[in-house]
């Protein structure tokens, strides 16, 4: 696969944002303005353990829009370090390949993609469980009733999330992907097909989640949700990952790099309206427009890294992609691309 294909999560969700905002963004701004001034942040604590100033004062990276902890970690890069903090919706796998990004978001299928095509990463920590649901006409009680049902996909590929996400999750559900009729249409709006009742099934994350429950076309329900399912919400969905030559380079700007989001998270509320409010203003995600979409999208997912499994997470991953054949690596050899150090460092050094 060329790296210009590679897809992460996150560059599959940024999508979902312009989408989201042409299905329902006029009511629901009506619906969130009367709580839409932002709510107060929380301080962290002080920097704790000192460490050598980092070998770069640079720092790029990408995320999206249920990932408050990135949208509002400015002021705590700044704090350790940091003068240029570059962050971005945009890039993903190709430009953490190029050296364009020094960290982004990666869901475990997309670290397994990514490796597959070569990718130079290493996987850090986790930050949250993910924002997915699959959304379903009344007609489809549960997962286990698509079989025999038409889903519309862009491409039946690893790194089409709309495809290699649901296949996942209902091989998981006892459900063999093939007994569900998967139409590739590379043109395809599924989302779109579905409201107009031609898919009966469909990948919704971020803020077109949010944009599908405010939408009055929307007579479904959700027979998925990644952040309420178990064995899904157990597991980490959002995995921060560095570029590897700029990792073995910085591994001091990279532990502060990760301080500053862990930080970060733990400083959110509950509303993580100033983290929407931050990334809006700054043009990410369709601007000041979406910031209610990015604020639902952002309040979607509980932010308790410290629980975070990245290798349970993989090994859990790397044998439903086995099974559905959308990937060969084993959970050894995608592991080899993890280095959980510093978050083992960090979960000792901040204190709750």
């Amino acid at each position: 696969m060329n790296r210009e294909h590679e897809i992460t999560r996150r560059e599959v969700l940024r999508r979902g944002t312009a989408l989201a905002a042409g299905l329902m963004v006029v009511p629901l701004l009506e619906a969130c303005g009367q709580a839409a001034a932002p709510a107060s942040t929380v301080t962290a604590a002080p920097t704790p353990t000192p460490l050598p100033a980092p070998e770069t004062t640079t720092f790029r990276i990408q995320c999206a829009s249920c990932d408050a902890p990135i949208m509002a970690a400015e002021r705590y890069l700044r704090d350790e370090g940091f003068t240029d903090v570059q962050i971005t919706d945009t890039g993903g796998a190709a430009a953490l390949a190029s050296g364009k990004l020094d960290m982004t978001i990666f869901f475990p299928p997309s670290i397994a993609n990514a490796v597959q095509s070569g990718t130079k990463l290493v996987a850090l920590g986790g930050i949250h469980p993910g924002c997915v649901e699959i959304w379903a006409p009344q007609s489809v009680p549960a997962l286990t009733d698509l079989r025999g049902k038409t889903v519309v996909v862009r491409s039946k590929a690893l790194s089409e999330l709309g495809y290699s996400y649901l296949a996942l999750v209902l091989k998981q559900a006892g459900v063999d992907p093939t007994a569900v009729n998967f139409v590739v249409q590379a043109d395809a709006d599924p989302v779109k097909l579905y409201l107009e009742g031609k898919n009966d099934a469909v990948f919704a994350a971020t803020t077109t989640t949010a944009a599908l429950k405010a939408n009055q076309a929307n007579k479904g329900h959700v027979i998925h949700s990644q952040v309420m399912d178990e064995p899904w919400s157990k597991l980490d969905c959002c995995i921060l990952a560095a570029n590897e030559d700029w990792y073995r380079v910085n591994p001091i700007a990279a532990k502060r790099a990760l301080r500053a989001i862990y930080r970060s998270a733990d400083a959110l509320p509950a509303d993580r309206a100033d983290a929407a409010k931050l990334a809006t203003d700054r043009g990410l995600f369709g601007g000041a427009a979406n910031v209610a979409l990015v604020r639902e999208a952002a309040n979607m997912v509980p932010v308790d890294w410290r629980a975070s499994d990245v290798d349970k997470s993989i090994r859990f991953f790397a044998p439903l992609l086995n099974d559905t054949g959308l990937s060969k690596l084993t959970a050894d050899e995608i592991a080899k691309f993890v280095d959980l150090r510093i978050f083992k460092e960090l979960k000792t050094e901040l204190k709750k």
